[in-house]
């Protein structure tokens, strides 16, 4: 574990990010949320020197990250991670920027609706709909963190050409178990207490092992993915139940666990989130620049 990582986990432990917060702050930070949404949440017009676009889709913002030279024709479709209720992070806004540059492809950023906008139903409806407004113009390959990048999991279920997928800790179980608690006392980032909180509300009236809420449960024969995880993160003993599914039926998956590191460790300025980004880029370009059926 490097001096970076250990000097953020420090400043995290002693921000009490992980802690269990009351009922009363919880829905505050809703309504505070909702506002920011309402407002819209922007992105400045440069970010590390990739011009960025603005659009509206189904009255949903997006974003496209473009890079001086475009080499590819598909498009990769970056979904932040929210937790289904945060605005997205300057980090967020900073790893779009650095994917659009170093894989020379356009990276789209749509702002979707969390709660309480929406619950998981209405969210999946309008993302869906994007994904087949992207996939008009050319292939797609999925990129996500946290609560986004299982959104790209369910999106990519019952579709045959939605086969590209890099997942970095991926929320799977909509409602963390008892292994995730065990996890608590290591995570910095995440509290087992407001994930549950969040999806009692999430799930409205889907059951907690849909697919659509827990993509653990969904089936992903013929896809390829590449998938990161922290090894101090409550989201840890799924990925793993995950990864070993994948492997029993001998999936093309790529699996990355870094001991010590936090939930989206990828996305930190550290030695460890600088060897994950470049994984990452290193499979997006392989699933952007492979030929398949329709290039």
């Amino acid at each position: 574990m490097s001096v970076e990582s250990k000097v953020i986990e420090g400043l995290f432990r002693l921000a009490g990010v992980s802690k269990p917060r009351s009922p009363k702050v919880f829905y505050k930070k809703l309504r505070k949320n909702a506002i920011l949404y309402k407002k819209g949440e922007k992105i400045p017009s440069r970010v590390a020197g990739v011009r960025t676009e603005e659009g509206v889709y189904c009255g949903m913002r997006y974003y496209v990250f473009i890079p001086s030279e475009v080499e590819s024709s598909a498009a990769i479709l970056y979904l932040h991670g929210s937790g289904y209720v945060n605005a997205h992070k300057k980090a967020q806004e900073k790893f779009a920027s650095y994917i659009a540059r170093n894989t020379h492809a356009k990276v789209f950023f749509p702002i979707y609706p969390k709660l309480p906008i929406c619950t998981a139903v209405s969210c999946i409806a309008v993302l869906n709909n994007f994904y087949v407004f992207l996939r008009k113009q050319g292939r797609v390959v999925f990129l996500g963190d946290s609560s986004g990048a299982a959104l790209c999991l369910v999106l990519s279920q019952e579709k045959a050409d939605a086969d590209k997928l890099v997942l970095i800790s991926p929320y799977l179980d909509i409602y963390p178990d008892r292994e995730a608690e065990e996890m608590q006392k290591k995570d910095v980032l995440l509290s087992v207490d407001r994930l549950r909180a969040v999806a009692r509300l999430w799930a409205y009236d889907l059951p907690y092992d849909s697919p659509k809420l827990s993509p653990i449960y969904g089936d992903y024969a013929g896809k390829e993915m590449l998938i990161l995880a922290g090894g101090n993160e409550v989201f840890l003993p799924s990925i793993k139940k995950f990864w070993d599914a994948c492997r029993k039926r001998k999936m093309n998956v790529e699996y990355e666990e870094k001991k010590g590191q936090p939930h989206c460790y990828p996305l930190f300025p550290t030695p460890e989130g600088k060897e994950g980004k470049e994984m990452i880029v290193h499979a997006l370009v392989r699933f952007l620049y492979t030929k398949g059926e329709d290039q």
